[in-house]
């Protein structure tokens, strides 16, 4: 299971987190990413939490950037609509603007039914959604990415006992920035990733 975790500006942290292993989210707006691997999350999940509108021009702004400066992510995450019933429509539409930027990831929301078909012009599936809707479907998310041959990776994994859940069923990737926010939070994130032992409940 590959671990990514949020950007910092923290020197000491960029060394214990690459030291690790622990690629990097690198949320729209954030670019160059400061370490390495990482992949590029489309800020649809912090414009919501805000209250906000997804910002498509900022969007587009870091689409030209990467492809100026020739950066390659690990993948990109489609833009979408956080627990929103139309978010499948809203990021089919965004395909053409992503013409050649792949691996590309469909975030998956409440609600979206468990069929190959959502799929369809995209590289993987990257579970987002409320959290209750996140841990009762995620386990469905990486049985259906796997038997169609793609990679599953699920967001804002950073409790022990998430970590633990994500590994029992078996997703490619995670990512949190709970981590970030205090030395105890790292040492139980560490923990929970080094732990044999895993989460039966979420």
């Amino acid at each position: 299971m590959r671990i990514y975790v949020g950007q910092t500006r923290s020197k000491w942290l960029i060394a214990e987190l690459a030291q690790r292993g622990y690629g990097e989210c690198c949320v729209r707006g954030e670019l160059p990413p400061r370490r390495h691997p990482w992949f590029y999350d489309n800020g649809a999940f912090k414009d919501w939490r805000s209250g906000a509108e997804f910002d498509a021009e900022a969007f587009e702004r870091d689409l030209h950037d990467i492809r100026a400066h020739g950066l390659e992510p690990d993948f990109y995450v489609c833009p979408d609509k956080p627990a929103a019933p139309d978010s499948l429509e809203f990021s089919r539409s965004w395909l053409p603007h992503m013409a050649g930027m792949r691996p590309l990831y469909l975030a998956v929301q409440d609600g979206m039914p468990f069929s190959a078909r959502v799929l369809r012009g995209f590289d993987g599936i990257f579970v987002g959604g409320t959290l209750e809707w996140k841990l009762a479907s995620g386990e469905r998310w990486v049985n259906l990415a796997h038997c169609c041959g793609v990679p599953c990776h699920i967001g804002r994994v950073g409790t022990g006992k998430r970590v633990r859940w994500a590994k029992r069923i078996g997703v490619d990737s995670i990512d949190s920035c709970l981590p970030l926010w205090s030395r105890d939070n790292l040492r139980q994130f560490d923990d929970a990733i080094n732990d044999p032992q895993l989460e039966l409940i979420a």
